[in-house]
């Protein structure tokens, strides 16, 4: 029922390329609200299977998502861009997350490998690849709405030996631990 509702909110918002989520999701949720501005970059199919996702790991979490045109108090702003380098694919992504008053209150980013590259580099950003992205994705923005982030950002990462890529690992640092407002380049991923 949920994904129809979705289905429906989403008819005529993918095309060339570009995509517009109206995630069409209501949790029973007394937290803050979030609405999916826009999924920018995938094929319409991708955009699709990525809604889906986005949907199943929501209600793993618990976050109310609630349609695009409703009042939220976050607004997400997706862009997912397939990059083939010596021919593997990586699906590279960026969230935008906006407050009540349109400030950004946080980037999200990452890159997810998602194997050899054939004609279509969209073709490798399977199932997994996306709920990867998904989940790292409504981690850092849960761990922002619930205060729940790190405070002491972890130390940078050894360099991935050439060829091996890990999962995604994020990190926030608030302004001012006494505030427990986070900047706006708070989060970032690196690989491990």
């Amino acid at each position: 029922m949920m994904l129809l509702a979705i289905g429906c909110g989403l008819g005529g918002c993918a095309g060339g390329g570009a995509a517009s989520a109206s995630l069409a999701m209501a949790s029973a949720g007394s937290g803050p609200t979030v609405t999916f501005e826009s999924i920018d970059g995938p094929p319409p199919q991708i955009f699709q299977r990525m809604v889906d996702v986005l949907d199943s790991e929501s209600k793993l979490r618990s976050l109310a998502i609630v349609p695009r045109e409703s009042q939220a108090a976050y607004r997400v702003r997706s862009y997912l861009a397939a990059e083939v380098s010596h021919g593997r694919t990586v699906i590279a992504w960026v969230w935008d997350v906006y407050d009540q008053n349109q400030q950004r209150a946080l980037r999200l980013s990452g890159e997810e490998p998602a194997g050899k590259s054939g004609r279509d580099a969209w073709a490798s950003a399977d199932d997994l690849v996306l709920r990867k992205i998904a989940q790292a994705g409504l981690s850092g923005l849960s761990g922002m709405i619930n205060g729940t982030a790190p405070v002491d950002p972890p130390p940078a990462p050894a360099p991935a030996p050439a060829g091996k890529r890990g999962p995604a690992v994020a990190s926030a640092e608030p302004i001012s631990p006494a505030s427990g407002e986070f900047s706006v380049s708070a989060l970032g991923y690196s690989e491990h």
